[in-house]
């Protein structure tokens, strides 16, 4: 029985190189994050809370932890926004008072 010849390899043409695939670039998001360490411990106490929370919404602890740190700092830039437009001083704003009868 005669053995095959093997297939030559093909081999780039010099001073080129098969592309790597690039890695996907992480989207951030309130749904997929990339993981990161907390920078503090929680205590006892509320962690038994969100494990629970997060029991009873059919989810991780990790998702109720950055749901609840998404509203935190929507809440908070919100209200940073909107003290800065009523504090500013370009216009004096209009105050309507009802006076009692």
């Amino acid at each position: 029985m005669a053995k095959k010849p093997k297939k030559a390899k093909s081999k780039p043409a010099k001073g080129k190189t098969k592309a790597k695939a690039k890695p996907k670039a992480v989207k951030k998001s309130a749904g997929k994050a990339a993981k990161t360490k907390p920078a503090s411990a929680i205590p006892a106490d509320l962690e038994k809370r969100l494990k629970a929370l997060a029991k009873q919404m059919d989810t991780t602890l990790d998702a109720v932890m950055l749901q609840a740190l998404c509203e935190f700092a929507d809440a908070w830039e919100d209200h940073f926004r909107n003290v800065t437009v009523l504090t500013a001083e370009e216009e004096e704003r209009v105050q309507i008072v009802v006076k009692p009868d």
